[in-house]
């Protein structure tokens, strides 16, 4: 028979038992609880305490996948607001009783290979969705209040042999939080953090499959998609509200979100896939941010620093872009109807390519000794870059190549964007066609002719 539980071992946690129709009928019989829940704790009572008798490192994993160290350092850094020097050494020092006597396994290693600097994704308020939990050797008793329902507390002996803690979805967010909150007690001793969790009791039955367990972490990972980044790409700036921009990503959002709307020849048609918004074929807004983010270090160095003065130039060249190939349709028919499928100027990958010319557009306008943003320099620009696409081979007649012939070149498929980008850069110097040299000629030359307009010619 096991001995009595100890009265300072036993713990109370106060949770809500949500009502919930769709729920099986077990679980509607008070078997299923949302609470906040101590990351330390959790670290202890999921994995077991080093000191404890039922400490078990295969419990770690469950249902769950092989770790990822770097998301955990990632998940970690994002928490802490600040870039984590030395990841590796100080993973060793927090995880290693736990995940260390697992490293003789095949796939396995310790201390995990991971960048020594790992960065972070800047936050007004760093925090993550509820992680999924199954307990055994718990029990929920609720708290009878007139009038009010719901209240409950999650009790169980932490040092109870029959508890088990596992993870049904979150093991990185865990890990992740463990990590981050250890780091903050070197600075800040006394912290704590408590991260939302929901709880299921005895689905599985302990020392059984965890079935059940497993058909959850499907039903999140795999059947529920995540959503296009581009369906949030143009709420950032909205969440953000009258904050400026505090760095080249966030600054990139904002001038996506302008040309998306407000400034430019693709005003209505940039895609957001995940509602249908913008025109099918022309670049989803999510790519489009990602080549302006490219592109601002050059607009800072000529003096284009300021948000109106960086969406307008950029509005210019793309404008330039369209004028130059030919094939620029009207954006209020293109909203009605569909491009021609032959059209692949407005593609992603072409816009993106086209995007790395903002150096040598700033260069030829230099040059010429004309303001970066006026009529005179979108005329100037959409010459250059007619220039640049003959040399390259790719107006037909004045008239961009269509997609065939597109395809037909390698500009489509594994490695397309890279030849078709390394192309208009070969072409951006000199006055003769480069017709068919091999891509390796075209590379160098690519590369040449970056050096010398970013030396400024």
């Amino acid at each position: 028979m096991p001995p009595p539980a100890r009265r300072d071992t036993i713990q109370r946690l106060s949770v809500i038992v949500p009502k919930n129709p769709f729920a099986p009928q077990n679980l509607q019989a008070g078997q299923h609880c949302l609470c906040a829940m101590n990351v330390c704790k959790l670290m202890d009572w999921w994995p077991g305490n080093p000191h404890s008798p039922h400490r078990d490192a295969t419990k770690v994993r469950s249902i769950q996948r092989s770790l990822d160290w770097k998301r955990v350092a990632s998940i970690a850094a994002y928490l802490l607001q600040e870039e984590i020097v030395d990841a590796p050494e100080k993973i060793d020092v927090f995880f290693r009783s736990i995940y260390e006597p697992k490293k003789s396994e095949p796939g396995r290693e310790w201390p995990p290979r991971i960048n020594n600097v790992i960065g972070f994704e800047r936050s007004e308020f760093p925090t993550f969705s509820n992680v999924l939990l199954h307990v055994n050797g718990a029990k929920i008793e609720p708290i009878n209040i007139e009038g009010e329902s719901g209240g409950a507390h999650l009790v169980f002996d932490e040092r109870d042999r029959a508890l088990n803690f596992s993870v049904i979805d979150g093991q990185h967010r865990i890990n992740g939080a463990y990590f981050a909150i250890k780091l903050l007690q070197e600075k800040q001793q006394s912290a704590e953090w408590e991260i939302p969790a929901e709880i299921f009791l005895d689905l599985d039955q302990r020392n059984q499959p965890p079935r059940r367990q497993a058909q959850i972490f499907i039903d999140v990972n795999f059947y529920q998609k995540k959503v296009d980044r581009s369906l949030v790409a143009d709420l950032f700036p909205t969440a953000r509200g009258a904050r400026p921009a505090i760095d080249r990503k966030e600054r990139a959002q904002d001038i996506g979100r302008l040309l998306m709307l407000e400034k430019g020849p693709l005003v209505g048609m940039i895609q957001i896939p995940g509602i249908r918004y913008g025109v099918k074929d022309v670049v989803a807004l999510a790519t489009l941010n990602g080549a302006i983010e490219n592109a601002l270090q050059s607009l800072e160095q000529a003096g284009l620093t300021s948000l109106e003065e960086q969406s307008d130039f950029l509005a210019e060249c793309l404008t330039a872009w369209f004028l130059a190939s030919g094939r620029f349709e009207d954006p209020k028919k293109a909203r009605l109807k569909a491009l021609d499928p032959a059209n692949v100027t407005y593609q992603g990958r072409v816009l993106v390519a086209v995007l790395t010319l903002v150096p040598a557009m700033i260069w030829k306008l230099t040059q010429k000794k004309t303001t970066f943003i006026s009529e005179k320099s979108t005329e100037i620009l959409t010459e250059w870059l007619r220039d640049v696409a003959n040399r390259a081979d790719l107006l037909d007649d004045g008239v961009f190549i269509g997609k065939d012939k597109f395809k037909k070149r390698g500009y489509l498929g594994s490695g397309g964007i890279g030849r078709f980008r390394d192309m208009l850069w070969a072409a951006t110097l000199g006055k003769t066609k480069l017709g068919r040299l091999k891509p390796e000629t075209i590379e160098a030359r690519a590369k040449k002719n970056h050096e010398t307009i970013a030396g400024g010619a």
